[in-house]
């Protein structure tokens, strides 16, 4: 989605106040309700997709149909081409090294912390920088989940990429349908990668930021007998999958800390609306699906504000996705959201928590 609604600085006031501010300026015309309806359509259409291919994470198709969707057809094409380069380097390099890490949990911790940290500091400094971002948080999803049985890396590497190779087709082939032709722009600029203790300081600190708290959620599952390691992948997944802003600025650690609790709030609105719908229950394709596509718009649409709900609606559609495409068609319990939900809940807290606690020269 909108890389600019993720740059803009939260409001003053609450979160909750400015979802409230949002709800008055609903409207299914113009260019924030058309970039909305694409992102819904994309989501279907991954889900759709995933489940006939019968992929096991449809949620993680969902969420690069998502992510993937810009306002342009060019940089909606660029967005995804990026994101499966990232994918499919991240796949490759965690299928090389989990054999060795699922048998070294202290180091399996400081790669974890390592791929987290890089992919977000190259994605502040990198004009390709989504790519470095789904370098790390890919490998850092198959290195996790082959934790239990090495054997498996090469089925979940080749899983990952082709789950977000349906997702960015879905959301390629929507924005050629749907977007306007727009620009060729050129990369956005960069800081690059030099001077990574001068100038770009500030991206590192929020990339160790990252990086521990990365490292530090496999251990609070062990020592607390949290669930198992496929709500852990959910909570890194939830952790990094939201773009962050490049302007990490020195003094402004506070505002990072803000856009965190704005994070924290779109995880509990869309896991609660996920559960919800769960609940119900919701186990009817169509009526599924169709309220996949609702919950999408609407979360979409707060994500197009310029204001703190931008943070709140994107976080929010990623949870809500994340809960609500379970398994291989509608949800039969409510169970997995719950676990999925308290994962991600804990993984953002710990994200939060690290930040406000860890000070650097210039904060």
């Amino acid at each position: 989605m909108n890389e600019t609604t993720a740059r803009a600085s939260p409001p003053a006031g609450s979160g909750v106040l400015a979802l409230m501010r949002e709800a008055r300026t609903l409207s299914f015309q113009g260019p924030r309700a058309r970039l909305a309806t694409m992102a819904a359509a994309s989501v279907v259409l991954s889900v759709v997709a995933a489940l006939a291919l019968h992929l096991p994470d449809a949620w993680w198709a969902a969420i690069s149909g998502f992510i993937s969707v810009q306002a342009t057809r060019p940089a909606s094409v660029r967005k995804a081409l990026l994101r499966i380069t990232g994918t499919v380097a991240g796949a490759l390099l965690g299928f090389v090294f989990a054999g060795w890490l699922a048998y070294d949990h202290a180091a399996c911790c400081l790669a974890l912390a390592i791929a987290g940290g890089v992919g977000i500091y190259g994605m502040a400094v990198s004009p390709h920088g989504y790519a470095w971002l789904f370098l790390g948080l890919t490998f850092v999803l198959v290195v996790l989940i082959t934790l239990v049985d090495p054997a498996q890396a090469f089925g979940l590497a080749v899983n990952r990429t082709l789950e977000v190779a349906v997702g960015t087709a879905a959301a390629a082939g929507t924005a050629i349908l749907m977007a306007p032709e727009g620009e060729h722009a050129a990369p956005p600029t960069a800081p690059g990668w030099r001077d990574p203790f001068g100038a770009n300081w500030p991206n590192t600190m929020h990339a160790i930021r990252s990086g521990i708290a990365v490292g530090v959620v496999p251990l609070l599952w062990s020592t607390f007998n949290l669930p198992g390691l496929a709500a852990i992948a959910t909570t890194m997944a939830a952790v990094l999958a939201v773009p962050q802003s490049r302007d990490h600025s020195s003094g402004q650690r506070a505002r990072i800390v803000a856009k965190g609790a704005y994070r924290l709030l779109g995880c509990l609105v869309g896991g609660l609306a996920g559960l919800a719908l769960v609940a119900l229950p919701l186990t009817a394709f169509v009526p599924w699906l169709a309220a996949l596509f609702i919950g999408t718009w609407l979360f979409a649409w707060m994500q197009g504000s310029l204001s703190g709900a931008g943070y709140v609606g994107t976080q929010a559609a990623v949870v809500f996705m994340m809960t609500l495409v379970q398994g291989f068609g509608p949800p039969n319990s409510i169970l997995p959201g719950i676990d999925r939900l308290v994962g991600i809940v804990i993984g953002m807290s710990t994200l939060l928590l690290i930040t406000a606690l860890i000070r650097a020269p210039g904060d």
